[in-house]
């Protein structure tokens, strides 16, 4: 399989994984906010954005566990691909903004995947599917 396939078919991967992890990282979260109680809009929004960014790190790990190397780029590709996801599902729902939060949302993907593809390279033992 080519170099560049296997790239993308790890990122793909890795973004649903990613996406898996934020949905499970958010359920946890509101099960906090129902014991604490409700927050203000900003709180809410940079709360989400940081999960996503956990999530990108994730996917980020996983995408390069798969591809065996090349960490930073996977991880990027896995957060951007990420983020393409939620914005298309926002955009059949009519409820995408596109404002600075957006950008802070596509830096969270973009450098949560490079994380968590740079520390999957640094670790030793391997994924095989």
């Amino acid at each position: 399989m080519s170099d560049k396939k296997r790239l993308f078919k790890s990122a793909a991967a890795g973004a649903v994984c990613g996406l898996l992890a934020s949905v499970a990282l958010m359920c946890a979260a509101a099960m906090v906010l129902l014991k604490l109680g409700l927050l203000g809009n900003s709180a809410l929004d940079l709360m989400l954005t940081v999960i996503l960014g956990l999530g990108a790190a994730a996917g980020g790990f996983v995408a390069a566990k798969l591809n065996r190397g090349a960490g930073l780029i996977a991880g990027a590709i896995t957060g951007a691909v990420m983020l393409t996801a939620l914005t298309l599902i926002s955009l059949l729902n009519g409820q995408a903004e596109f404002s600075a939060l957006f950008l802070f949302k596509l830096l969270a993907c973009v450098l949560g995947g490079c994380g968590g593809g740079l520390l999957a390279v640094r670790e030793k033992k391997r994924i095989r599917l």
